[in-house]
């Protein structure tokens, strides 16, 4: 699999067909008043889902929470259980962590550097506004996440296509997470990244013919 295939794979990510099945991970779709839905608790998710400080592009919410799809904020960090499926050199299997290290202006942009949980990726440059996150591939910023995070909602990173599909409330060992989205990468084979509003991605999945890993969130620092 060429490097940029898996770059791309890597950091628009995707979510699952069949992640409800998972036994470490449920949803709710319907958006029923289970835990954590928005009727009951917080619209982001449990207590433990707000930011800790407000985006500076203005989509805090009404208690100055951040409720972007993915809140990349400096010092923010997830960690995440990794598992690799056959060969796939750019992740190693174990518990690693994603932390925000910093910011700074990067190619016309003001970009957030993130170090991957997968060692092989190393840092990667983010820009973000609102919903939308763009990361730099070679001085090009390249489209991550598109808005609207609507159900059906397709974009193009301009190799391959992606799909928002709502997945409800969802559970993984960091805790239960409201409005959740599953961005869907439309391959021939299984590839998706869930994110959960004002938590980020909670779990990656991609399967290419055996070859690929798995990353669940068992705990967050915000």
């Amino acid at each position: 699999m060429k490097l940029s295939l898996i770059l791309a794979s890597l950091l628009v990510t995707l979510a699952a067909c069949g992640g409800a099945s998972d036994p470490l991970i449920t949803s709710d779709s319907d958006g029923g008043a289970g835990a954590g839905d928005s009727g009951a608790n917080d619209a982001r998710a449990t207590s433990d889902a707000k930011a800790d400080a407000a985006p500076s592009d203005g989509s805090a919410g009404t208690d100055g929470g951040d409720t972007r799809i993915d809140p990349i904020v400096v010092g923010h960090s997830w960690t995440y259980d990794v598992t690799v499926l056959g060969t796939y050199p750019i992740c190693t299997s174990g518990s690693h962590d994603g932390v925000v290290l910093g910011e700074m202006m990067l190619d016309g942009k003001n970009a957030f550097q993130v170090q991957s949980f997968c060692p092989g990726l190393g840092t990667v440059s983010y820009a973000v506004s609102g919903d939308v996150v763009q990361y730099d591939y070679m001085s090009t910023w390249v489209l991550a996440l598109d808005a609207p995070v609507t159900e059906g909602h397709m974009w193009t990173n301009g190799v391959d296509t992606f799909t928002w599909h709502s997945m409800g409330s969802v559970t993984v060992p960091a805790g239960t997470y409201a409005d959740c989205w599953k961005a869907t990468q439309n391959v021939g084979y299984e590839a998706y990244t869930v994110f959960c509003r004002g938590v980020g991605p909670v779990h990656w999945y991609t399967n290419n013919a055996g070859n690929g890993y798995e990353a669940i969130l068992t705990a967050k620092n915000f």
